[in-house]
């Protein structure tokens, strides 16, 4: 059975009295292989998954793949569950509540650089989307016209996590705006209200959005154009898991770049897939649509273009790292690529990032 849930289903451990039943117990983990990972009835393996935010077209094969039985093909019983932020992902990744994650590189590196043991095993939408957006006639055009304005900000949330990088590069004083913490959709919607002047988001995903609700034309100050040369998402899971379940990640990220093909070969299917599992999703069918359609633009960066799906490139990373080491707290030298990413369960990367 494939479910999507709005809570982790954590795996319920009972301690094991007694030392026959705790023998008992290490033999059933010996006859399913030793990898630590529970299996259903049918012998798929159980994996909770988590995104970043609440569905979006830029995860639009994670969802359709579920509920189009791609996972299940390749024996796999994914849950799938909506996030509140890349950051707070990380966490539950980190921690164990969840096994895999779809969230941010930048927001990756910094959690590394406070010892998170986190590493991203697969690019999804590399090159970056994040920017804050502005409706044309609020008069910002820049950066700097931003001092004295108010936007929602939503805590863990990529492009809020590394906008103090952004005003940084940009020559914007981060102390000179107004943040009101929020949940993501509260945001957008106090700046389609009118409520804020600026918001924040992501090119692929908050652009096609907002245009359609605010029925508007849109500024977007894109973090790239302000020199943040950093990766954008993938998938992410704890050093531990990567480590004692290299079987399960290699049968999830293989999964997932025929979710992605197969996505791409009938988008239209795929969306219908995505309303029967994000039923309560307030996006359009066509705002969906359009999302995938530019975070698909988005899935390889100049590096690793050509490459097989979830490639990084070592001289990626090495640019995200200094961006988050210049603007964003991370320790400089603290962090190598292979401190925080992994390309050992995909096939023929250019670059082989081990992994830790």
């Amino acid at each position: 059975m494939h479910t999507v849930v709005a809570t982790s289903r954590r795996r319920r451990r009972r301690l094991v009295a007694g030392a026959a039943l705790a023998a008992a117990a290490a033999l059933t983990l010996a006859a399913c292989g030793g990898s630590g990972t529970e299996k259903d009835a049918s012998g798929k393996i159980k994996l909770d998954v988590r995104t970043d935010v609440f569905y979006t077209g830029a995860v639009l094969p994670l969802v359709a793949g579920v509920d189009q039985g791609i996972y299940a093909k390749h024996g796999l019983n994914v849950t799938l569950n909506p996030g509140k932020g890349s950051a707070t992902t990380l966490q539950t990744v980190a921690n164990g509540s969840d096994d895999l994650g779809y969230a941010d590189a930048g927001a990756l590196v910094q959690a590394a650089g406070r010892n998170m043991p986190v590493q991203m095993v697969a690019g999804m939408v590399q090159r970056s989307p994040l920017a804050i957006f502005a409706k044309k006639d609020s008069g910002i055009r820049t950066a700097k016209d931003l001092a004295g304005k108010s936007a929602g900000y939503t805590a863990g949330s990529a492009p809020e996590t590394v906008f103090p990088a952004f005003a940084k590069a940009a020559g914007l004083d981060p102390d000179s705006v107004t943040l009101k913490k929020v949940d993501v959709p509260a945001r957008d919607s106090l700046f389609v209200q009118g409520t804020t002047q600026f918001t924040f988001g992501l090119l692929n995903v908050t652009e096609p959005n907002m245009k359609e609700k605010c029925k508007c034309d849109l500024v977007a100050l894109g973090y790239a154009d302000a020199g943040l040369d950093v990766l954008s998402s993938g998938i992410v899971t704890s050093d531990k898991f990567a480590k004692e379940n290299p079987d399960a990640v290699r049968k999830f990220l293989a999964a997932t770049a025929e979710a992605v093909e197969a996505t791409n070969k009938d988008i239209d299917g795929a969306v219908a897939s995505f309303f029967k599992v994000a039923s309560t999703s307030t996006l359009s069918k066509d705002v969906v649509k359009k999302q995938w359609e530019a975070s698909n633009a988005l899935l390889t960066t100049a590096a690793t273009k050509g490459q097989p799906f979830g490639c990084t490139a070592e001289a990626d990373w090495k640019s995200t790292i200094k961006v988050m080491e210049q603007y964003g707290g991370v320790e400089a030298g603290k962090l190598s690529p292979a401190d925080v990413a992994s390309n050992a369960h995909l096939a023929k990367c250019a670059d082989s990032l081990g992994g830790k």
